[in-house]
């Protein structure tokens, strides 16, 4: 075929849409009923009918609807047969009007190939006038009449009702081809939503009101949410990098109601959707949430009063500390690898703040006792934080013994325990404990040597099950021979049930801690006053066995009933303070009672029946001061008799003196108007004034009386009693102004004598508590002020540092009184009185009894 190229691509060109135009128009009855079919849906759909039916009923009509269209478009090609070529020629020819069919002739072929430049000649002619090509348009609406109306009606009701619905239009259509979506005609579900923080926070539950809403909280509060007129399930959207919520459940009580859970972890921005709308969105804002601080507070060290090990710390978090964890591990060495002794985990039920403690482990019976150890605390707060302290090396309290027995066996126990020593050769290490004179010389003390021997001896393997068991025997006998080594054997088994009760109310404790004081049980707290009651009875069971050596070794002395039934009552004082500390659930001071309680019974453990003796003689001595003080008591009285005389004599009209243990702020009205004016019946009854001779001879028995109490103070405290002795030497000036008949010096020294005498006085009551604090190191709980309380705990009392109206404070003694005369003291009552009256809070028949006592002035 010779055609030129200028008209080759126009050709190719008008063949191409041609065939366009062919596709078109045979495709275009399918596309209208396409048209019309989803039309009619997506106008339902705007009017909002598809989205009522149930989401399975509408998911099987757009089902039936995409079936049947692909079905119509496969039923439609197959019914339409494609054009030809030459159709699609003839085609162009009638539109362009062409006569004699020159395109077609353009794709013929000469019959006789010979010629060929007759049939180039007949093409030059074809292309001589040959026109630009037209294609048309694609006759669409050819045939078409009934179905282009439908599909023209149903666009313009489409656009009517887009258009009238405009704003939820885009909504509608969304929900109409997505089953299980709503639109944003359709109501949201009912909520009801609210917060409820951690206990810890202790505040109040947070319940949300709006739909859009901020909610400030704390870590791990709860998130609450009831949907109500929802089909389908809800759906939480967070963003998981920051671990907005945790530990979310999703559950459904009834029809159409939902119910979800979730943990509140981080701050963020939590969305609640359910059928493709938003339900909620709510901001989460919680506080800086701090990790916890831990810190070690003291060096960790034996203990004072027994060979337990102290770990002191302190531990705080702003929302509370959930518990802590207590390490302790021998480092790795040439000798043996590296090995965890003890990991303790300490839930704390109240969640403390802030927790300084000090906790007592015994590490002593470990078998690497004396060798350098590690030590870490970690502590894990409320919201899950978890903090560890830096490392501590510290030295395993190794305990001492004093025993040959006791001392072997320790040697034997400790190098089976390091594997220096296999089972056969402790075992035959333990027999020849046998060797040693009176090695067992108790029946039960021999029985449980041979119970361990015996133990060993059946057992088939070494297990680590075996060897535990073993090491723990041998550690029982060694403190059960040491301990009868300085005592008898009943003495040893009081020490043993001593030892058993102080564990068993030591375990109880810890249990209630953990459980925290709302969660505490009567049960509970029946069970610790149930071990209570057996730790009393061991304490009476040890009381007793002290007491009966005791008596047998000295029988002269008679205190021993006295003394066992001080000690029953004390430790019974201090177990029902610990026990009603417990009820009150104020778990750090009971703690601390039970440490205290722990130091007195370690003590007493120890105790032997020449502790017994120096109990009964200090109880004896503080009897014999206590006499003694009430007898400067009495003599403080007599001296305060001879002033009021000396003053008398000085003026007669000045009426009584106040003594020194007077307060004129404790004293009513009418009590403090006495001191002024005496009464009918004193006048009547008050004796004759002593003369000057007299005075003096009643001061001269003083002065003895004085002597003969100090020789016996300090034939009891081998030591002189401040002050007294300026008492005396002021008191015989006293006399000696007396014999001179000068009342004036006199009653200077009698004043003097006065306040050495009261300061003497609180002199013998320091050194007796001097003498019962060293005394303390034995038998605390007998010696302190008062027994019931611990002295562990702070609980002094503040100190008002107010003066009173003479010019008093507490820190000062009350004996050092400015005693001038009778006209300061009656001034100091009027202005006592002035003071009174000013008071606005008093009735006013108290302020008129008042007034009329000051015009007496």
């Amino acid at each position: 075929m010779n055609i030129p190229q200028e008209h080759k691509a126009q050709i190719k060109k008008a063949i191409f849409l041609t065939k366009l135009n062919v596709w078109i128009e045979k495709y275009w009855p399918i596309f209208l009923l396409f048209l019309s079919l989803w039309g009619i849906y997506l106008c339902l759909g705007l009017l909002g009918i598809p989205q009522r039916l149930p989401d399975i009923l509408r998911i099987l009509i757009l089902a039936i609807m995409c079936i049947g269209s692909i079905g119509l478009v496969i039923y439609q090609i197959k019914r339409f047969p494609f054009t030809s070529f030459k159709e699609n020629l003839n085609r162009i020819e009638q539109i362009n009007k062409l006569p004699n069919q020159p395109l077609q002739t353009l794709y013929d072929t000469p019959v006789q190939t010979e010629n060929r430049a007759v049939w180039n000649i007949h093409i030059q002619r074809i292309f001589k006038n040959f026109p630009d090509l037209k294609v048309g348009a694609p006759k669409i609406f050819k045939g078409h009449y009934h179905i282009n109306r439908i599909a023209i009606v149903t666009i313009c009701i489409f656009a009517a009702l887009f258009v009238s619905n405009k704003h939820i239009a885009s909504s509608r259509l969304l929900s109409a081809m997505r089953p299980g979506y709503d639109d944003a005609s359709m109501p949201l579900p009912n909520f009801q939503a609210w917060v409820i923080p951690p206990s810890y926070s202790n505040a109040a539950p947070i319940y949300i009101k709006s739909r859009t809403e901020t909610i400030a909280t704390d870590p791990k509060a709860r998130l609450h949410i009831a949907l109500t007129d929802l089909k389908q399930r809800p759906e939480l959207i967070y963003s998981e990098k920051k671990n907005v919520i945790s530990n979310i459940s999703i559950q459904q009580p009834e029809a159409n109601q939902w119910q979800i859970e979730a943990t509140i972890e981080n701050p963020g921005t939590i969305n609640i959707q359910a059928r493709g709308r938003e339900v909620a969105s709510w901001n989460i804002n919680l506080p800086d949430n701090l990790p916890p601080k831990v810190t070690w507070t003291g060096p960790i060290e034996k203990s004072n009063y027994d060979w337990k090990t102290a770990f002191p710390f302190e531990a705080s978090q702003h929302y509370g500390i959930q518990s802590f964890r207590l390490v302790v591990t021998v480092p790795q060495n040439k000798e043996h690898p590296k090995e965890k002794i003890l990991s303790l985990t300490q839930p704390l039920g109240d969640h403390p703040k802030k927790i300084t403690q000090i906790l007592h482990q015994d590490l002593s019976n470990n078998i690497w006792a004396g060798s350098q150890a590690q030590a870490i605390i970690s502590a894990t707060d409320v919201t899950g934080q978890n903090t560890t302290s830096k490392v501590v090396t510290f030295t395993l309290p190794r305990r001492t013994f004093s025993s040959p027995v006791a001392q072997k066996l320790d040697q034997i126990r400790q190098a089976y325990g390091t594997d220096k020593l296999s089972k056969e050769n402790t075992l035959n290490e333990l027999i020849q404990l046998q060797n040693i004179p009176n090695a067992f010389q108790d029946y039960d003390l021999f029985l449980n040597y041979i119970s361990i021997i015996y133990f060993l001896d059946n057992a088939n393997k070494n297990t680590p099950q075996v060897k535990t068991e073993t090491l723990s025997r041998l550690w029982d006998l060694m403190i059960d021979t040491q301990e009868r080594k300085s005592s008898n054997s009943e003495i040893a088994k009081a020490n043993i049930e001593l030892r058993a009760a102080q564990a068993s109310v030591q375990e109880q404790l810890d249990k209630m801690q953990r459980l925290g004081k709302d969660k505490i049980t009567n049960q509970d707290r029946q069970e610790l006053n149930k071990r209570l009651e057996r730790l009393q009875n061991a304490v009476a069971q040890k009381m007793m066995a002290l007491a009966k050596q005791n008596a047998k070794d000295n029988p002269q002395d008679g205190n021993s009933k006295e003394l066992q039934y001080t000690s029953t009552r004390s430790f019974e004082d201090m177990f029902k303070d610990m026990s009603k500390t417990m009820e009150n659930g104020n778990m750090d001071k009971a703690m601390q009672q039970l440490e205290y309680t722990n130091q007195v019974l370690n003590t007493m453990r120890g105790a032997t029946p020449k502790d017994i003796k120096k109990l009964e003689d200090h109880l004896k001595s503080q009897k014999e001061m206590e006499k003694l003080t009430k007898d400067i008591e009495k003599l403080i009285k007599e001296q305060q008799d001879l002033l009021n005389q000396t003053y008398a004599r000085l003026n007669q009209s000045v009426p009584l003196l106040l003594r020194p243990s007077q307060d004129l702020n404790k004293l009513s009205t009418s009590d403090l108007i006495k001191q002024i004016t005496p009464h009918k019946d004193e006048e009547k009854s008050e004796p004759a004034l002593a003369s000057v001779e007299q005075t003096a001879q009643s001061q001269q028995g003083l002065i003895e009386s004085l002597t003969k109490l100090q020789t016996q103070m300090h034939a009891i405290t081998k030591q002189p009693i401040q002050n007294l002795d300026l008492a005396k030497i002021n008191m015989q000036d006293a006399q000696q102004a007396l014999e001179n008949k000068d009342d004036s010096k006199a009653a200077a020294a009698q004043q003097k004598a006065l306040i050495n005498l009261q300061k003497g006085k609180d002199s013998a009551k320091k050194t007796m508590q001097q003498e019962a604090q060293r005394f303390s190191n034995f038998f605390p709980v007998f010696t302190a002020k008062n027994p019931q309380e611990d002295p562990s705990a702070d609980n002094k009392a503040d100190v008002d540092k107010k003066k009173d109206p003479l010019g008093r404070s507490p820190n000062e003694n009350n004996s050092q009184i400015e005693l001038s005369g009778n006209a300061s003291t009656a001034r100091k009552i009027e202005e006592e009185l002035r003071k009174r009256a000013d008071d606005p809070n008093r009735s006013g028949k108290d302020l008129d009894y008042i007034y009329r006592l000051l015009n007496m002035f």
